[in-house]
């Protein structure tokens, strides 16, 4: 046969095969997908394949992507392709009872008012254009939700945001949580409250707000006492019978509450504003201690604050700061468990396990070295250096921080309802024992987007813990749909090279320690030179003595002496980053290639070696 013909042969053939697997991989393996990457990236969660799994309802899902606009910003370009994927592996799980279309919204286009019809929120373009990043879900009974932009910053919580959406679009109705707080928490005529927290439990619940005045508690699926007021006997009589009635209770409660204290734009702290806050009576019968008296440290996680050190800004970790880090979470219940960054706290209480037939499990704790001190100490807000040096570790460390009662509980008021201002019906007064969920943790400063929001340097903000992620968690878990818990800290397909910022920071707090120290010797120097100036003691033109002039001398050349080997060290750390860089791409990009060359060529020279 010709051999043009039989290469032409062969290369039809090859693109007959290609084309052909294609089209049966399309038909038959939609819905397989080989997740290879290190955090599952493309594996669904175990509690997205549950909400899908019981969907009985056809759902629609409009995904709304500008491909042209977003085409010019390639981190957005990728990351539509992150959710794009995500959304089909979703509705190829879901055999046909998610519906899947992604559309285009081109400028003037019957599409463009769809989406803002739909609530999506257009995003202004470098051209004038506007570009679309969202989702429209909805289900046969006309039921509407959205995600108005997918945010590249949110990477960690995409995957949830998607399922919130089937799991609001499946369920009957939405769930009611009754919030009692003395922060001021409360939204505003926009709907909007002083804290993202709020916001975010608004967006999935009936959030429904008890003044300090309450004389009743709505029919609520949770109760959240979120740093409460100092309740009367009648208050608290009533949070006593919802527990007894519905059992799900949130608690955060607070030795020291610097949120409460935060100065308004007057200068001055909230009218009424509460340091501490407390739950009498109750959270002893329930069988959790709590003295307000002490305040939790941990010095081994403290978080890092700056401070004023002989002139100079520095950074110190602060042990009334600290992080819970995954290890000291609970692992066993799904709201903490799940997540991956730990929990940021400020100054929080210690609770403790005072008996009873409710299951006690602690949910946060400190470390090894965790220790007590009294919350009016603290309140002085201490240096970094006091608590360090009368710092001793508690013998009960590690100190429990947060904790989960789930079990019988019986009524803080046996003798039945209090008398005063509000009438109860003695006959319905419930005594238990009634089965109980109810979640405290002994710190409020956990809320305040402060300790788990940082600023990033193109002007967004970073979430650098799970503070908000495990409010939303203990949300699914009282209130809320449980299959959500797990979603929230899904790891992010950003791959930061950990072992060269890990180098870096090593060679920065080297050389920053001997600039410290030449700088000292420096400012040292300069000092002893000016107080000899200023006594006319530096020269003996000036009618010094000798050897006080010597001595001027002398720190003149000290001082020479230290600006130029400040010099050295600000060089010497730009030599060595520049030469640890070229050392890793030396080893990354130069050396792969090299070794696969040099194999080829030793097999090479082996095969030939071999012939005959």
């Amino acid at each position: 046969m010709n051999p043009a013909r039989l290469l032409a042969l062969v290369v039809s053939g090859l693109v007959a095969g290609f084309l052909g697997l294609n089209l049966l991989a399309s038909l038959f393996a939609d819905g397989v997908r080989l997740d290879l990457t290190e955090g599952r990236l493309y594996q669904l969660s175990p509690g997205t394949i549950e909400v899908i799994n019981r969907l009985e309802e056809p759902i629609t899902l409009n995904f709304y992507y500008s491909r042209g606009a977003a085409a010019r910003y390639p981190a957005l370009r990728a990351y539509g392709a992150r959710v794009r994927e995500l959304l089909r592996g979703v509705a190829a799980r879901s055999g046909g009872r998610i519906q899947l279309s992604e559309i285009d919204p081109q400028p003037f286009s019957t599409a463009e008012d769809a989406a803002i019809a739909a609530g999506l929120e257009a995003v202004p373009t470098e051209d004038g254009g506007q570009l679309f990043f969202g989702l429209a879900g909805t289900n046969t009974l006309d039921g509407t939700r959205i995600i108005a932009f997918f945010d590249p910053a949110e990477e960690a919580r995409l995957e949830y945001e998607i399922v919130r959406v089937i799991a609001e679009l499946e369920r009957a109705r939405t769930p009611v949580i009754a919030i009692i707080s003395s922060l001021p928490f409360a939204p505003g005529q926009d709907g909007r409250s002083a804290n993202p927290m709020i916001d975010a439990l608004a967006q999935t619940y009936d959030v429904r707000w008890l003044d300090e005045r309450f004389s009743a508690i709505p029919d609520a699926d949770a109760l959240f006492l979120l740093h409460p007021p100092n309740l009367t006997e009648e208050q608290l009589y009533l949070v006593d019978q919802h527990v007894l009635r519905r059992g799900r209770v949130f608690v955060s409660i607070d030795p020291l509450a610097h949120l409460a204290l935060r100065t308004g734009p007057d200068g001055l702290p909230p009218v009424n504003a509460l340091r501490t806050s407390r739950l009498p009576r109750l959270l002893s019968r329930w069988g959790i201690g709590y003295d307000p008296t002490y305040t939790a440290m941990d010095r081994e996680h403290g978080l890092p604050v700056q401070v004023n050190e002989a002139g100079r800004t520095r950074t110190r970790a602060y042990p009334l700061w600290f992080s819970v880090p995954p290890s000291g979470l609970s692992g066993t219940m799904p709201a903490t468990a799940a997540l991956s960054q730990g929990v940021n706290f400020g100054s929080p209480g210690i609770v403790q396990h005072l008996g009873g037939e409710a299951d006690f499990t602690v949910l946060a704790a400190t470390g090894q070295e965790g220790a007590r001190i009294d919350s009016d100490i603290a309140a002085t807000s201490p240096s970094p250096d006091v608590l360090q040096r009368d710092y001793t570790p508690d013998s009960n460390a590690p100190l429990a921080l947060a904790a989960r009662l789930s079990g019988p509980v019986s009524t803080a008021f046996p003798d039945g309802p209090p008398t005063g201002d509000i009438r109860f019906e003695a006959s319905q007064h419930i005594t238990g024992p009634a089965d109980a969920e109810i979640i405290v943790i002994a710190d409020a400063d956990w809320l305040d987007p402060a300790f788990y929001l940082r600023a990033d340097g193109a002007g967004g903000e970073q979430m650098v813990a799970d503070n908000l992620a495990l409010m939303l968690n203990l949300a699914d878990a009282l209130a809320g749909d449980p299959a959500l818990v797990n979603l929230r800290s899904r790891t992010g397909s950003a791959r930061p090279m950990l072992r060269v910022e890990a180098l870096r920071s090593e060679a920065e707090t080297r050389f920053r320690e001997l600039q410290d120290a030449l700088r000292a010797e420096l400012s040292d120097a300069e000092g002893s030179l000016a107080r000899l100036s200023a006594a006319g003691e530096a020269s003996t033109l000036g009618g010094a003595a000798p050897a006080s002039a010597a001595r001027a001398e002398a720190l003149r050349e000290r001082i020479v002496a230290a600006r130029a080997a400040l010099r050295d060290v600000e060089r010497g750390f730009r030599r060595e980053i520049v030469a640890l860089e070229s050392r890793l791409q030396f080893w990354t990009i130069w050396v792969p290639p090299l070794l696969v060359i040099g194999l080829a060529i030793l097999t090479t020279l082996l095969r030939r070696r071999r012939r005959p």
